[in-house]
């Protein structure tokens, strides 16, 4: 189990998240490398994603049938049962079955959130601009040689890949995936926890849009704002892709270059959100956060696309995935009045958005806000009470 909550009876909203990490046996670890095929290996990969596309959405619809006229879901073993080398003789084997385990995860997926009440979406069926990846078995993933990966010979055979650094742990399974700017392996890999040297510091943070993260000693990370900072170059490319025919070269070429601009931006986001993790992750032994709901607050039209672009979420995750790591604890705390309760004497002092220096009536107490938010989010996190339950 890795991780539990604690509510307050009859109150839904007093929670609090323990990140046990002290439970994790082992944990996935994806790599990923610069794939370099030549002309003929790139037309076959791009072959097989079309036939695996075609594979997905035939049995998306096998599904749906199956459903409409039995009333009851075809499961994976019978489902794979009907899709062998006779019906697909130009494609390997395992791409049959990672493609049509990949389909029965999305309705294993779609059917636990009806159930946890959350709004989801049925299974698509999926175009070409939706569909980029290409998964191996097990047998075929150990073929991994020095530089070299051994895709099998209706791929072309060896396909030469950048190995920028070693592979750690044990490797389960590989994919290649087709991006704007190339093909890339990716490795997935099985490790064992690595704990740091054991460290009783505890430090709350407070994630924002001012600021990404204001920390409870008073230091504060930068916002960079990287798809604000992108917005005129993406513009003028849009710009050029609406001017062009529909179904030219051109068109085309002009997408790809949106599409690349695209993934800079998300490259940039990602690599400045693992540093900002990882310096918390090795400073400190308890890290505070928010237990705060992305997805709920991007309907304020007014500060979507800031949120959006702050990324929140992904910023805990790496937290939390490399805390399971280096054996550090994460707590999460609700958000509520974080921002508004006086980190002194715990008077709530209201004060809307655009104030961002906090004052306390009752006992003069002055500080940032978000600074002031962050020491009240420690604290909450590391009340004896709840401690001593967990």
């Amino acid at each position: 189990m890795n991780g539990f909550y604690f509510a307050a009876p009859k109150c839904r909203t007093i929670l609090l998240y323990f990140r046990k990490v002290s439970t994790i046996v082992n944990l996935m670890i994806t790599y990923e490398y610069i794939l370099n095929p030549t002309k003929a290996q790139k037309s076959l990969l791009v072959k097989n994603l079309r036939l695996t596309r075609d594979i997905y959405n035939q049995g998306l619809q096998e599904l749906i049938d199956h459903y409409r006229s039995t009333g009851k879901h075809l499961n994976y073993f019978s489902h794979d049962k009907q899709h062998g080398k006779t019906q697909h003789p130009d494609m390997p084997s395992w791409f049959v079955d990672t493609t049509l385990r990949r389909l029965h995860r999305s309705f294993a997926n779609f059917f636990a959130g009806i159930k946890e009440g959350r709004k989801v979406g049925f299974p698509r069926f999926k175009s070409a601009n939706r569909w980029h990846t290409l998964q191996f078995r097990d047998a075929v993933a150990n073929n991994i040689d020095s530089c070299y990966f051994k895709a099998g010979k209706m791929l072309g055979g060896r396909i030469r890949f950048v190995k920028h650094r070693e592979i750690e742990g044990k490797l389960k399974f590989c994919r290649i995936v087709k991006r704007p700017s190339g093909w890339y392996l990716q490795a997935v890999c099985e490790d064992e926890p690595q704990p740091l040297p054991a460290n009783d510091n505890a430090i709350g943070l407070d994630f924002g849009i001012t600021h990404l993260i204001a920390d409870s000693e008073g230091n504060k990370v930068a916002n960079p704002q990287h798809l604000k900072r992108s917005l005129r170059r993406l513009a003028k490319a849009q710009r050029r892709l609406s001017r062009r025919k529909k179904g030219s070269n051109r068109r085309r070429k002009a997408a790809k270059m949106v599409a690349r601009i695209h993934e800079k931006i998300a490259n940039q986001r990602k690599d400045y959100l693992h540093k900002a993790a990882r310096h918390y992750v090795n400073a400190y032994g308890t890290i505070v956060i928010e237990d705060l709901r992305p997805s709920n607050m991007v309907k304020n039209s007014h500060l979507a696309r800031a949120i959006s672009d702050s990324s929140w979420g992904m910023l805990r995750q790496f937290m939390e995935d490399k805390a399971e790591k280096a054996g550090r604890l994460v707590i999460a705390v609700p958000p509520q009045y974080t921002s508004q309760k006086c980190s002194s004497c715990g008077e709530i002092v209201q004060k809307a958005l655009s104030v961002r220096t906090h004052v306390c009536p009752h006992c003069g107490y002055v500080d940032c806000r978000d600074t002031n938010a962050a020491k009240n989010i420690k604290r909450a996190g590391i009340r004896p009470s709840w401690r001593d339950v967990a």
